[in-house]
């Protein structure tokens, strides 16, 4: 069904009336910047009251003179005065720990009476009981050295890792030396049952009892009490 003239009209003035409002579109004002060369630094004048000094910033008034910039001198560097820092902090920690040096010239490996692998080495500590063992390994590292040793507890394998110049160790000293030089720098094969020696008490009571009847006193440590004479009854 057609619609009616007056429909029609009314769609035609919508239509129009929206077509104004597309073709009406706000004035837009385009910013043209102005070039202008380079702005010139006016001088103060000569003869400026004083009276305008405050108004002058700092570094525009006239009473304020130059300011000097101070350069220092560069800190030296460190790498300059201290080229090896770790030498000499093992060294001065040696000089405290081991102030004799006696304790490094018994780990030193130029030493024909030093301590090697395979040496029975007894070992005192200021707090628990003392240990004796084989020396199974030497790790040479400074202040960080240390020597592995092995006995048999209670017929049980025992090692224990030492640290030569912990302030916890009280004395090491050579209980027995090996008859004859080893083949190898690490006697982990001393582990195997072939190859174990067993315990070392015995060859330990026996060095302390032969130093002290070199100083004069009694034999003190491990099987000690067993090479006392018995009371008889």
């Amino acid at each position: 069904m057609a619609s009616s003239p007056s429909n029609m009209r009314q769609i035609c003035c919508w239509r129009s009336l929206f077509r104004d409002f597309q073709n009406h579109k706000p004035q837009r004002r385009s910013l043209v910047t102005i070039q202008r060369g380079p702005v010139q630094k006016l001088n103060l004048p000569p003869n400026l009251p004083k009276q305008y000094w405050s108004q002058l910033p700092a570094r525009l008034r006239p009473d304020q003179g130059k300011r000097e910039i101070i350069i220092h001198k560069p800190i030296p560097s460190r790498a300059q005065t201290c080229k090896d820092p770790v030498s000499e902090v093992s060294s001065s920690q040696m000089a405290l720990l081991d102030p004799t040096g006696a304790r490094k010239r018994l780990f030193d490996y130029k030493n024909p009476e030093g301590v090697k692998v395979g040496d029975i080495l007894h070992t005192t500590f200021k707090t628990g009981e003392p240990f004796s063992g084989v020396v199974m390994s030497i790790k040479s590292r400074g202040v960080d050295t240390s020597v592995l040793l092995r006995n048999h507890l209670t017929r049980i394998g025992t090692e224990m890792q030492v640290k030569v110049f912990s302030p916890l160790v009280q004395s090491m000293e050579v209980a027995q030396k090996a008859l004859k030089r080893k083949r190898r720098a690490r006697l982990y094969y001393l582990r195997k049952p072939k190859h174990d020696i067993g315990s070392v008490d015995k060859i330990v009571a026996q060095y302390l009892r032969q130093r002290a009847l070199l100083m004069g006193g009694k034999a003190k440590g491990v099987g000690a009490s067993r090479l006392r004479p018995s009371k008889k009854k």
